[in-house]
């Protein structure tokens, strides 16, 4: 009789663990761009400057206005003006110019730097637009969409690049200026159909072209106004009214 065959030992349950070897896990990393408050500092000073230190430290890189702390930390004014100037004295705190209320004193935290719709963004310098850059860069701009007829934001960015690289505009700034244009009735903001015109821009896409219309209003905007060949403009002849592309496209602005 043959012998027995022995059944086979269990198979040992395998855990994550065992699947493979162990690999050490990285800690989580801590956010070290987001400034934190110092036990020490707060512990150094008076009340009434603690109190108002957290206060203008909480509100981060958008700072406080002397009223808001005035009205949170329920002072008087010639308390949370020496309050106030002790902070800054020490370095603690900073006043920063606001573009939108130049009136209004705004306070911050040392460690933070304003952020852009205290400064203005990109296009101010110490509190002031810069004018010059502003109108190289709507120049740059218009010379874009009057060369490619139509042009989304990315298009009108890219030209720039490639005419000029060390141009350092990055596409936030171009979206910025084109989007005064736009306010200002040099452009005008279309949305692409996909054909004609807007054959290499994708259907729906948001683009933008030169706006016809002139300062002194609409009937001034009528490109025949500014035609060379006018006299040569008939209903019947070679050049008319029912085929003139640029007359089309003023028919079809929305005023």
């Amino acid at each position: 009789m043959p012998p027995r065959k022995r059944p086979a030992p269990p198979l040992e349950k395998l855990t994550p663990a065992s699947r493979s070897p162990p690999v050490d896990q990285p800690s989580e990393p801590s956010d070290s761009a987001t400034p934190i408050i110092s036990p020490t500092i707060l512990a150094n000073l008076p009340s009434q400057e603690r109190q108002m230190y957290i206060l203008i430290f909480e509100a981060g890189s958008k700072g406080m206005w002397m009223q808001d702390i005035r009205r949170k930390l329920m002072l008087g004014p010639q308390i949370a003006t020496k309050v106030s100037r002790n902070l800054v004295s020490s370095k603690l705190v900073r006043e920063v110019s606001d573009v939108r209320h130049r009136s209004k004193k705004i306070f911050m935290a040392a460690e933070f730097e304003p952020s852009a719709e205290i400064t203005g963004g990109t296009w101010y310098h110490d509190g002031r637009l810069d004018s010059d850059a502003v109108a190289a860069a709507r120049r740059s701009c218009k010379a874009q969409v009057e060369r490619l007829g139509v042009a989304t934001a990315q298009m009108i960015h890219n030209g720039i690049l490639r005419d000029n690289p060390n141009a350092g505009y990055t596409i936030n700034k171009i979206r910025d200026i084109v989007n005064t244009m736009v306010l200002d009735k040099v452009l005008e903001e279309v949305k692409s159909t996909g054909e004609g015109e807007f054959s290499s821009i994708r259907s729906g896409t948001v683009c933008y072209r030169v706006a016809w219309a002139a300062e002194g209003g609409m009937m001034e905007g009528i490109p025949c106004g500014v035609c060379p060949r006018i006299d040569e403009c008939s209903p019947e002849g070679v050049i008319s009214p029912s085929t003139c592309v640029y007359y089309k496209k003023w028919l079809q602005m929305d005023f």
